[in-house]
């Protein structure tokens, strides 16, 4: 009789254990911006870190690009957004490509590229990076899970998303566009 109950309890433990695991993982990737009251005082306070950035922290409406040098459908964007900041950066849209890796990879893949941002990016920004996919809206995708499609395009105003997209295309590019329209 003990023999067929132990099977049970290796199981039910197991499955305790990966509860656990799930929601320590959780918890840890959210505690760095859990005391913020807006979604988007994480991004203004690493924009007030950086002295050529600190006034742009006071813009409404933020157009995120994550993106990573080994994503190909990242580079294929870089020359659309270049396009859309052109077209509305006047009207206060900040447009940001922010990227997990370090600076040093980041300027030795731009400087291989054909399209380079004139947008600010910011590098070295994992924790930020992890921070905004977990904004995603799409209930797919688990609260915590690490980021799975690249690029990711959101934009927030007044502290709400209004826009969180992922993938490249130039369907995306025009859906980026229209939620920028409507934002202005």
């Amino acid at each position: 009789m003990k023999t067929k109950v132990i099977p049970y309890i290796i199981t039910f433990c197991f499955i305790g254990l990966l509860i656990s695991t799930n929601a320590i993982s959780r918890w840890q990737q959210t505690a760095i911006f859990r005391h913020y009251d807006n979604i988007d005082e994480p991004i203004r306070k690493v924009l007030e870190q950086d002295d050529f950035l600190t006034d742009e922290s006071h813009n409404s409406i933020f157009v995120i690009n994550l993106w990573a040098t080994w994503c190909q459908p990242c580079a294929k964007e870089i020359p659309h957004l270049n396009k859309l900041v052109d077209k509305y950066e006047k009207d206060g849209v900040l447009f940001l490509a922010i990227n997990a890796e370090k600076e040093k990879e980041v300027i030795e893949w731009l400087d291989l590229q054909k399209h380079d941002f004139i947008y600010f990016h910011l590098h070295n920004h994992t924790d930020l990076a992890n921070y905004l996919f977990q904004l995603n809206p799409d209930t797919q995708y688990k609260t915590g899970q690490k980021p799975q499609h690249l690029p990711t395009n959101l934009i927030i105003k007044n502290g709400e998303i209004v826009y969180y997209k992922t993938g490249y295309s130039e369907n995306n590019i025009q859906l980026l566009e229209e939620a920028i329209r409507n934002c202005i």
